[in-house]
């Protein structure tokens, strides 16, 4: 019974790193390695998916079937505001994708990220012409 006494302190004492528990350097995080390449992947496969949906509101779908007198579909509206969410969420996973990147190229010193500003800049350019209205004409 003594022995259990004496044991008791000497496991409660903390041992270091292991039970300390650090902020999160939130900076670090963002610009791992790891972070801007899973960010530039979900990035690239929300454009190709975006290109995909790219005929919901195009001039297919909103001349209708071609036929004289023929309307945009009932739904219209909806593919509309999908496209348009699905394309914000799209450039904003590409702002993060650059940022992340921009932010590992200050502190180690990599390459620009050519790709990704492309991309990001094709991801803007068909926002612009969603809002303009050219992707109807």
């Amino acid at each position: 019974m003594d022995n259990a006494l004496l044991m008791k302190p000497a496991a409660q004492v903390k041992t270091g790193a292991a039970n300390d528990h650090a902020p999160l350097n939130l900076q670090a995080w963002v610009a791992a390695p790891h972070t801007g390449q899973v960010l530039s992947f979900a990035f690239g496969l929300l454009f190709l998916f975006q290109c995909t949906i790219l005929p919901l509101v195009g001039k297919a779908a909103m001349g209708g079937s071609g036929s004289p007198g023929a309307e945009p579909a009932v739904w219209a509206g909806k593919n509309q505001a999908f496209f348009l969410v699905m394309l914000l969420v799209t450039l904003a996973t590409g702002a993060a994708a650059f940022y992340s990147k921009g932010c590992r190229r200050r502190l180690e010193g990599t390459p620009f990220p050519w790709v990704t500003a492309g991309v990001l800049a094709l991801t803007l350019a068909l926002l612009i012409a969603f809002l303009v209205g050219l992707l109807k004409i």
